[in-house]
């Protein structure tokens, strides 16, 4: 639900309307502009001068609450939006900026919902407005609020608050609400969609080292995305981007529900009804580093055990250490004995598998005989392919 506003243009004196009055004209008005991506976050726009057929987002850079659509026809006729619910702040701009638009450009009246006004209606369908979106503020949990920067899921606990006050207590308290949620600085972390195969996708969620993010507790594709691609998501991931020498670079991709359980996602203090802040450090890095060690583990344990190989657990096993090779390989290298009284062997897990060789292992070289092992693997898979 909204009002539409349409201002049209005299099509014998059309005024041009680009990107550069856009700026002028919000800098002018004390506004922010830019454009929702596919996941309604707010971004910069980017693209050309002519800003026909673009739909743009306006909001105050006093209080950020809904703000409006902003959107110009291929004659340069103009159409702006307000959604319901809107702020306080939302609609004396929105109401504003059709008065400043109309003087500036010459124009008398406007429509609204497809009927003519003059200017001097002006305030009386403010006020009228601020009355209507007043009564509005009879929210329910879960309800996702489409604000000028983020998506938000209504938390109970605010639905509670609200109902203790007053219409208007009510109205100022949601206005205060979504400005506090949204001048928070974070990132909003939103899967991307990669196709598998024919049939099958997969979805993944980049978190970056050191970067407050916004992290949903439930695998799930908002609102904006293809909702028919949601049964063919076979795989939900986490990629974790790390910054190494002053260079982002992908530092682990784990399956979303193991990252959860490691990270403990409950213990996170809460952005919404749905979502979590999240930043990744050092202690969730190594939580994580270490969770992934007692996987490989218990990964080269079961491939020892096969009555191809040694038959039987181990009776020792032990982490070594870690690389990653010319190729982006990841690989663990590990020690471990057939018997309690026997000597080290050195077995790895890969990306691209894992094996021993049965070979001695021996500290000294323990890197350079762990890349032959994983050469011998990487042949195995040329030679498959081929």
């Amino acid at each position: 639900m909204s009002v539409v506003v349409n201002i049209q243009q005299n099509s014998k004196k059309v005024k041009k309307i680009g990107l550069d009055f856009l700026s002028s004209w919000t800098a002018y008005q004390n506004q922010y502009f830019g454009i929702l991506d596919q996941a309604y976050v707010i971004d910069s726009y980017k693209g050309e001068k002519d800003i026909r057929g673009q739909l743009f987002v306006l909001y105050s850079q006093k209080k950020y609450g809904r703000g409006m659509s902003f959107f110009v026809d291929d004659q340069y006729n103009i159409e702006l939006v307000l959604n319901y619910p809107a702020t306080k702040t939302d609609i004396e701009m929105f109401y504003k900026f059709i008065h400043d638009f109309c003087k500036n450009f010459g124009f008398d009246t406007f429509l609204q919902e497809g009927n003519p006004y003059h200017l001097d209606q002006i305030s009386q369908l403010k006020e009228e407005a601020l009355t209507f979106h007043q009564d509005l503020i009879g929210l329910h949990p879960g309800l996702t609020i489409f604000g000028c920067i983020y998506p938000i899921v209504l938390e109970e606990e605010l639905i509670k608050i609200l109902s203790t006050l007053d219409k208007k207590e009510a109205y100022d308290y949601y206005e205060e609400y979504l400005d506090k949620k949204q001048k928070q600085d974070f990132y909003y972390a939103k899967p991307l969609i990669y196709q598998k195969n024919e049939h099958e996708y997969i979805a993944r969620y980049a978190l970056t080292e050191n970067v407050p993010s916004i992290f949903p507790m439930q695998e799930c594709l908002p609102f904006g995305y293809d909702q028919k691609l949601k049964d063919k998501i076979k795989d939900w991931n986490v990629v974790l981007v790390v910054d190494k020498n002053q260079k982002l670079q992908v530092w682990e991709e784990i399956p979303y529900s193991d990252f959860c359980f490691i990270i403990d996602i409950n213990h996170y203090p809460k952005f919404d009804a749905s979502h979590i802040i999240i930043t990744i450090n050092s202690e969730i890095l190594s939580k994580i580093e270490n969770y992934l060690q007692e996987q490989a583990k218990s990964e080269l344990e079961a491939w020892l055990s096969d009555i191809r190989e040694l038959g039987h657990k181990p009776a020792k096993i032990e982490y070594s250490m870690t690389f990653i090779d010319e190729d982006g390989i990841k690989c663990h290298i590990f020690k471990y004995k057939k018997t309690l009284l026997g000597k080290w062997y050195l077995g790895i897990v890969s990306d691209s598998g894992t094996f021993s060789e049965m070979k001695e292992y021996k500290k000294n070289t323990e890197l350079t005989d762990a890349k032959h092992t994983l050469n011998l693997l990487k042949d195995i898979w040329k030679k498959s392919a081929r």
